[in-house]
């Protein structure tokens, strides 16, 4: 199983010495999540909490994931990097290539695309993308982004897309690993083509039917004896939580947050997160 340690609410000028400490502790990578703005009044429903709010104070820090993947990068040699998650519809294809290619590149291939459609409507308004078709967009711009990288002359034809023969420079040496997050069937069966489906943070019981249910959906895609990493967030893991999982097919888990008691983010400091991420790794991590 590969540990990542959650990065996202961190204040940025916290960033590169949590990354170096991360790897110095041996977490295969570090995560962090994809937000444009928060605006001033919270219209849009938060599918992922019961209050249907949302969790991060409007000073929280959300920046680019990959121009920090880029400067992460510079400062450690082993550490991965991923997006929980990138919301790529947000974003034309051309663009969201050229940030994930200049991230592989300066990282030497140490990143993974964790991509999701999004679902705050007020960000797809102000940035002039088309809130309802930012699936099927996703689908195409899913089907651009690996030829782009490759570095090799490529062209699409769709729906919402239409790029005549181009190259993008410098290709990656390898294919840039792609897995997909959401809870809806059309996102599982995305995941499906791709190499491996993100849930959010659940305790450990509630993650077993989400394994079931990605199972059936891999059966009926015919994809279920390809090789696929499954990444969660575990709350208040304990003793077995983690090999428990990784028997039922887990891959993949994120490391303690920085929650506050309530559930929202909140400040504190580097020493603070540092004690709770070698807490975390001193208990969990294989020696």
């Amino acid at each position: 199983m590969k540990f990542w340690q959650s990065l996202a609410f961190v204040e940025m000028d916290q960033m590169v010495e949590l990354a170096r400490f991360c790897e110095d502790l041996g977490f295969h990578g570090v995560s962090y999540g994809d937000h444009l703005v928060t605006t001033k009044d919270q219209v849009d429903e938060y599918l992922y909490r019961d209050s249907g709010n949302i969790f991060w104070n409007p000073d929280t820090h959300w920046p680019d994931p990959w121009v920090v993947t880029a400067a992460l990068a510079q400062a450690t040699t082993r550490l991965h990097f991923l997006s929980t998650i990138y919301i790529l519809p947000l974003r034309d294809p051309l663009s969201a290539a050229k940030a994930l290619s200049t991230a592989a590149v300066l990282s030497n291939n140490r990143v993974t695309l964790g991509a999701g459609v999004g679902w705050q409507k007020a960000e797809f308004e102000m940035t002039g993308q088309d809130f309802h078709t930012r699936g099927r967009r996703a689908d195409e711009m899913l089907q651009i982004i690996p030829g782009l990288l490759s570095g090799e002359m490529t062209e699409f034809h769709g729906e919402y897309y239409d790029i005549p023969p181009v190259t993008m420079s410098p290709g990656l040496a390898s294919p840039l690993p792609i897995m997909i997050g959401g809870y809806a069937p059309a996102a599982m069966r995305r995941a499906c083509r791709f190499d491996g489906w993100m849930a959010t943070s659940h305790e450990e019981a509630e993650i077993y039917p989400l394994l079931d249910t990605l199972a059936a959906v891999r059966r009926e895609q015919g994809v279920e004896d390809k090789p696929f990493e499954v990444w969660t967030g575990v709350r208040n893991p304990g003793d077995g939580t983690h090999e428990r999982l990784e028997a039922a097919g887990v891959t993949m888990v994120n490391g303690c947050n920085f929650l506050a008691e309530d559930g929202r983010t909140a400040l504190s400091s580097i020493d603070d997160k540092k004690r709770r991420i070698e807490t975390f790794a001193r208990a969990f991590l294989p020696r």
